[in-house]
């Protein structure tokens, strides 16, 4: 009898079959690569007193700035095409962002709410508040509509697909936000490492909690109440940490070696970004496995 049939083991039940890219670990990943790049140069540029010629560096701070985009299109993008079901429209939703990120949202914040003229003055809780409901809205509704019009619901086939979308727009919008920070502001180089981590986690993290709203919306029927209020806590997040991460910024600023308070930024942006990928991973989860518990119990009383 042949055993040619039997050459392959077959599949064990406990193994898990993952048609889709798996979200998190490329999440984890990327943003590990990225924090690794940042302190690699803080330390070269601080402690070890690697200079510059300008010309070099303000080519060196505008490359640094599409390092994210870089890791997200080589850790997540083109794994993503070799799944059994890719996501598609992940590049669409990652244009798409930064065209309306440097077209309405940059306009909106720095021309019609010209923020730079008027609440770095004010106090802490003016400048959360001012913050929230300027900066803060603006970028959490853009970037709610540009997932809300492309691709959902109609891409949503997991819970777990509104985490790749959402870390696409928050790509996309991040690049176009560090990329007029560079173009408009000339920082010196480490600062400008420190930035671009600091925005590309705050922006991933709070476009996970809109994100959140949009696959509860697709796959239950939570409270109305439930988008606007992701919503209006994603801008809250924006509120509190971009007058923290202005303030360490500044603070470096006039310092000759800025030194170990301007790391207070990256870390607060690192902890933000394990923080919400903690709950909204574990809301998700949750609301998976209850969805998974209550189907056969909806099939029985057929």
């Amino acid at each position: 009898m042949s055993t040619s049939g039997y050459l392959i083991p077959p599949p064990i039940d406990s193994e898990e079959v993952q048609p889709r890219q798996p979200v998190w670990r490329s999440l984890v990943i990327q943003q590990g690569a990225l924090f690794a790049l940042t302190a690699a140069l803080y330390v070269a540029v601080n402690f070890i007193g690697i200079e510059f010629p300008a010309g070099i560096a303000q080519l060196a701070a505008l490359l640094f700035t599409l390092i994210p985009l870089g890791l997200w299109l080589l850790l997540s993008w083109r794994p993503e095409q070799k799944a059994i079901q890719p996501r598609q429209r992940l590049i669409a939703v990652a244009v798409i962002s930064a065209l309306v990120a440097n077209a309405i949202a940059i306009p909106m914040v720095q021309d019609f709410f010209q923020v730079d003229r008027w609440l770095p003055l004010g106090s802490a809780i003016n400048r959360i508040i001012g913050y929230s409901f300027t900066a803060g809205v603006t970028y959490e509704i853009l970037k709610y509509l540009v997932i809300r019009y492309t691709v959902w619901p109609d891409d949503f086939h997991t819970r777990f697909d509104s985490v790749a979308y959402s870390i696409a727009s928050a790509i996309g919008f991040s690049t176009v936000l560090n990329l007029y920070y560079v173009i408009s502001n000339a920082p010196p180089l480490d600062i400008v490492a420190l930035r671009v981590f600091e925005t590309v986690a705050l922006q991933v993290a709070t476009s996970l909690v809109v994100g959140y709203a949009l696959a509860e919306l697709r796959f239950s029927y939570p409270t109305p109440l439930l988008l606007p209020s992701m919503v209006a806590l994603a801008a809250f997040i924006n509120g509190v940490a971009i007058p923290i991460r202005a303030g360490l910024v500044n603070a470096a600023f006039s310092l000759e070696v800025s030194g170990p308070k301007s790391l207070f930024g990256m870390g607060f942006a690192l902890a933000l970004l394990i923080a919400v990928v903690t709950v909204v991973a574990f809301l998700l989860r949750s609301a998976e496995r209850q969805s998974q518990e209550a189907a056969p119990q909806e099939s029985g009383l057929k």
